[in-house]
């Protein structure tokens, strides 16, 4: 009786978490060359909060996807090299979770969202003090047709 309680409250947890493809793998991306270009968006170490000046970039994201028709978004969080890998792979999808839920409130279709959790920034490389360069805490959005 106790596995079903638990199996119902994890449903509606899910059930409750915003309509987006959690979708991991490829990112359908192109259209041709009158493609919106890719937006970045920048965290702090070790977070998954979307900074107060990222948000109207979100907003404009959210604008240029529907003024350019845009039929489906990707979104791959990324991570720098510090820290655990584990720990770097789900901070990685909660970034893009974030930016996710953001865009759904700035009226995107969630239907037409994809996540990718891309962490780890260039694979098992190392630059040293550059493993924890801010440009590797990231989600881009890619824009699809």
């Amino acid at each position: 009786m106790k596995k079903i309680g638990v199996l119902l409250a994890v449903g509606m947890l899910f059930a409750a978490a915003p309509s987006f493809a959690q979708t991991v793998g490829t990112c359908p991306r192109g259209g041709g060359g009158n493609q919106p270009a890719p937006v970045r968006i920048l965290f702090d170490l070790g977070s998954a909060q979307i900074r107060p000046a990222e948000k109207p970039v979100i907003a404009q994201a959210v604008k240029t996807a529907k003024d350019r028709q845009v039929s489906a978004i990707c979104l791959i969080g990324h991570t720098d090299k510090l820290g655990d890998k584990a720990f770097n792979e789900k901070l990685a999808r909660s970034r893009a979770q974030a930016i996710a839920a953001e865009m759904i409130r700035d009226g995107y279709p969630g239907k037409n969202i994809t996540i990718v959790a891309d962490p780890e920034a260039f694979g098992n490389m190392s630059f040293g003090s550059d493993n924890a360069s801010e440009i590797d805490r990231k989600v881009t959005i890619f824009y699809a047709r």
